[in-house]
């Protein structure tokens, strides 16, 4: 899972650390001396966007490989330290065929926890609704990847691995909080990205101040920087070219930059309140167990509190009647004089 570890710090950072935190080319953002690297002229939200589809198209194609090619393995590995593959002549003896499905059964990779099949669900869970609008196919594949890997899971878990022994349980436990918790994260950082990532409050807030609409936006969001640059012969020349941002002479912020930012805040506060209501309403009208199920559920339990009421009266009959037999055969015993 280490890859996934990578890939989500490189999710978050392209998403609200690429291009918001660069610097300006008066006074670049240096970490360590190595310069934060910044969007290309398509913007942040399509290389957050291809980030995803090789997360989604990528990786969970190879995933399927792996977790059906590597039980093969074990289980062919389990079945030749077998005692029925050991070479007896010249020729392996192959006797798997003509014994028990059980004793075949014996032979396979012994069954690991359900703990990476829970975990690697919750993390694609992750991806596919914190960033699902910069991706909004991702839980359509999500949807096509877990239809394709109930298939292969049944092959797993049923020919390739020893059966697991059942225990009853009532909920999937924790990571039924963990899913609730994502889904609360992934309503915040949609709103940042939605904000900060893409240009979707900055067009509304332009063509709202501006008469003439997005005609002039693009020569508007571009400040202008004069000193050294390279030019295409690779030498340094006093030059003047343009970079994107809201910026004044020598890098200095302009009163539309604090007043787009302080749109983006606001529409964060009022795009995450207003998703919670609605999320919280749909909650409430919404209940987890639909109220024909729940009567039924008290049905079955009166019928079976009613059936055990009556076995434990069958049940003291039949002991109070063994005890009237056992007094009628006893015999007084004669006292000695």
């Amino acid at each position: 899972k280490q890859w996934y570890q990578r890939r989500v710090a490189i999710t978050a950072g392209i998403a609200f650390v690429k291009g918001n935190f660069a610097g300006t080319p008066y006074n670049y953002t240096r970490i360590f001396g190595i310069r934060l690297d910044t969007c290309g002229p398509g913007g942040c939200l399509g290389e957050l966007a291809e980030n995803l589809a090789i997360i989604f198209l990528g990786k969970q194609i190879m995933n399927n490989f792996q977790e059906l090619l590597i039980p093969m393995m074990k289980s062919w590995w389990s079945r030749r330290k077998s005692n029925q593959y050991q070479s007896g002549t010249d020729k392996e003896q192959i006797s798997i065929s003509m014994t028990t499905p059980w004793e075949a059964d014996n032979d396979l990779a012994e069954q690991e926890n359900l703990f990476p099949e829970y975990l690697e669900m919750v993390i694609q869970y992750g991806f596919a609704t914190m960033f699902v609008v910069a991706f909004p196919v991702a839980p359509l594949f999500a949807l096509i990847n877990n239809v394709v890997e109930i298939r292969l899971d049944a092959k797993k878990y049923t020919e390739l691995l020893k059966r697991p022994i059942p225990i009853n349980c009532m909920s999937i436990g924790i990571w039924y909080g963990i899913l609730d918790y994502m889904a609360s994260i992934a309503i915040i950082t949609n709103a940042f990205v939605i904000a900060f990532t893409s240009d979707f409050v900055s067009q509304i807030l332009w063509k709202y101040n501006h008469d003439d609409g997005l005609a002039t936006y693009v020569k508007g969001h571009l400040s202008s920087f004069t000193g050294p640059i390279l030019n295409d012969l690779g030498e340094e020349v006093i030059d003047t070219c343009k970079y994107w941002d809201y910026r004044l002479e020598k890098g200095e912020t302009s009163l539309w930059w604090w007043k787009l930012k302080a749109v983006q805040f606001i529409f964060v506060v009022v795009f995450e309140h207003f998703v919670f209501t609605i999320v919280r309403l749909i909650d409430l009208l919404i209940p987890d167990v639909p109220e024909k199920l729940e009567a039924l559920i008290h049905l079955e339990d009166s019928f079976a509190r009613e059936m055990m009421k009556e076995v434990i009266e069958i049940d003291l009959e039949k002991l109070e009647d063994v005890r009237n037999r056992v007094k009628k055969k006893k015999v007084p015993t004669a006292t000695l004089r």
